[in-house]
């Protein structure tokens, strides 16, 4: 629960997505930060008590903490949309997964998503508006979860990945004429 990941907004966007979805839960995943975020967390708090809504296992909204890597698969499978209305965001590698896993998206129409989400590849939303991020909610679950994952999960992948990041070290270790950096990589990269 942080403000860079706009957790408040949610919160308003899953509390009018309950008008139409009374059954839903709000998971929170994760928590591990080396940044104080109480004040954030207390306002949470405060706006899930002010709509009527418990906090903790069982109830409307339940915050996990940290969650092993292992165990991600698994929760972004047994999840209806995974929701991403950050303000600032790094990558947005948790949402590369979600569709990885075959589950429908909701991101910011902010850079990094925009970067490379293309138009269909997730719902978009105004991350200032929780009311695009409660339509963007809604426009996932209706879209549902997909049997393959799209074609940006393919470009993103870690094979992927590794090449891209191997033809950068390529390139710089090639421009220079130094051929004691050549001789210390490893016989993979020094081809």
């Amino acid at each position: 629960i942080e403000a860079r990941k706009n957790t408040r907004r949610l919160l308003a966007a899953f509390i009018a997505l309950r008008q139409s979805r009374p059954e839903a839960r709000l998971i929170i995943a994760g928590g591990a930060s080396l940044l104080p975020h109480d004040a954030e967390a207390q306002a949470f708090r405060d706006a899930a008590a002010a709509a009527g809504l418990a906090i903790g296992p069982g109830e409307a909204i339940v915050p996990t903490g940290p969650v092993p890597d292992a165990w991600m698969p698994a929760l972004y499978r047994a999840a209806d949309v995974v929701a991403m209305p950050s303000l600032v965001e790094g990558f947005g590698l948790a949402a590369l997964e979600g569709l990885a896993c075959g589950t429908p998206v909701v991101v910011s129409a902010i850079a990094p998503f925009t970067e490379h989400f293309g138009e269909h590849d997730v719902a978009w939303a105004d991350p200032l508006q929780s009311s695009s991020v409660a339509a963007a909610l809604e426009r996932a679950l209706q879209r549902g979860r997909h049997a393959e994952p799209p074609a940006v999960c393919r470009r993103h992948a870690w094979p992927a990945s590794a090449a891209r990041h191997e033809a950068i070290y390529r390139d710089f270790i090639d421009s220079r004429d130094d051929t004691h950096a050549r001789d210390a990589l490893p016989a993979a990269l020094a081809g």
